[in-house]
């Protein structure tokens, strides 16, 4: 079998999702081995279990101990996919136990948190890999080529409007909507400060507006589709079974950002706009812009040169001939290194995402090179969100560098007070 291995840690929805990544990886790479899954729930982690002995014709031990998990276990690497405030703890503990270390987005619940994995990977010199895997995906690959190649020139506006009205929670996780267990946009934006870094580079300044409108949110009808399937087993909190919560995190968030380059983002992220919805990430340059696709939907990258009408998708890659996917991602893609599109369902590019995750952690580990999302990338994109909450707060212009160095951390002081940091 395998020469690592590795433990997940969650059995959640998102520890559903990272089995059948883990399922499509071992079908591609092979270079990890599943021997234990941990949740605090023991019939979550039973359930995943299940699952994996389905797929794999062997079944991981169950914990619901994960210090036990790791006397007994002693696995070489751990997938951490657990609720954001259980982060830090889970990972010092596994990186200080001598084990290489996989953390799903955010990376911790706070700017300080994050400092605190930090330096245990630091001390203990294992690999520290966070997911992200909006980045992953071939077209944000290639939207990232076309900027590179110059064929447009400079970056000058990023915009990234997300606008959607509900009352409801989504996955119907109450956590998702309490300021001291990290909050809506902690939870959903850190996807796309990720992606704002990793398109525009560093940011100098921030400024933004946010409020919470809805009060209280309510379970809403049962989801279907691919959340039902992943999210279904998960068993619930205290909070969700009384039916609605009380929400104390904010809903909405309009901000300005200033990069380092001198280029400006501007973004607008709510649940709480009742109505029309709208969705729109678009890179303006000096010679034209590039309309990103929605996340692993597969559509293609369109480029519109100045004054001209968009131009077929192929365009995209002329504009970038040196364009080609990685070796953790080509072999997923059916071999293929230069993609225009793609078409497959979500529940199939979601376990690609993650299994190219996952092959990046594993040659991290057997080639001692540093992963793509390292502890500092990982840390940034929690900052950039905690950046927009804290000028939120403040009601004015903050830099970067103060929340990302934990000097400013006002809004975050309910969270550090949760975990005892």
């Amino acid at each position: 079998m395998a020469g690592i291995r590795i433990a997940q840690v969650g059995c959640g929805g998102m520890g559903k999702r990272h089995l059948y990544g883990e399922v499509e990886h071992r079908r591609v790479f092979g270079s990890l081995d599943l021997v234990a899954l941990c949740d605090a729930n023991r019939a979550a982690a039973e359930h995943v279990a299940d699952e994996a002995a389905k797929a794999f014709g062997a079944r991981p031990a169950v914990y619901t101990d994960f210090g036990e998990l790791l006397e007994r276990e002693r696995p070489d690497a751990v997938d951490i996919v657990t609720d954001a405030g259980t982060h830090h703890t889970l990972a010092v503990q596994a990186l200080d136990a001598g084990v290489h270390v996989s953390v799903e987005k955010p990376m911790a619940l706070t700017v300080r948190a994050c400092l605190e994995i930090m330096a245990a990977a630091e001390r203990s010199g294992r690999v520290l890999s966070v997911h992200e895997n909006y980045r992953r995906d071939p077209m944000i690959r290639l939207a990232k080529a076309v900027l590179e190649s110059g064929a447009l020139g400079k970056p000058r506006l990023l915009l990234d409007l997300s606008t959607r009205g509900t009352r409801h929670m989504p996955h119907t996780t109450a956590w998702r909507h309490l300021k001291r267990r990290g909050g809506y946009l902690l939870d959903y934006a850190v996807h796309n400060t990720d992606l704002h870094m990793y398109f525009m580079g560093e940011v100098d300044t921030v400024y933004a507006e946010t409020v919470l409108w809805e009060t209280r949110r309510t379970v809403g009808r049962p989801d279907s589709g691919m959340v039902a399937d992943m999210y279904g087993h998960r068993v619930q909190e205290d909070i969700e079974r009384a039916g609605s919560v009380e929400v104390d995190s904010e809903d909405m968030a309009v901000v300005v950002m200033r990069f380092a380059s001198g280029a400006i983002g501007q973004m607008t992220s709510t649940i709480a706009a009742p109505g029309e919805t709208i969705a729109a990430d678009v890179v303006y340059c000096a010679e034209g812009s590039i309309r990103l696709p929605s996340a692993r939907s597969g559509q293609p990258v369109i480029v519109t040169r100045a004054g001209e009408a968009p131009l077929p998708p192929e365009a995209a890659l002329e504009m970038a001939p040196d364009f080609r996917l990685d070796d953790q991602t080509a072999p997923l893609f059916e071999g293929k290194r230069r993609l225009a599109s793609y078409d497959l369902d979500g529940r199939q590019t979601d376990a690609k995402n993650i299994a190219i995750e996952l092959e990046d952690f594993a040659r991290s580990i057997l080639d001692g090179r540093p992963p793509e999302v390292t502890g500092q990338l990982g840390l940034n994109a929690v900052a950039l969100v905690y950046a927009i909450l804290e000028s939120g707060l403040a009601r004015r212009p903050v830099s970067f560098a103060e929340v990302a160095e934990d000097r400013l951390n006002d809004y975050q002081q309910a969270a550090n007070e949760q975990i005892g940091l």
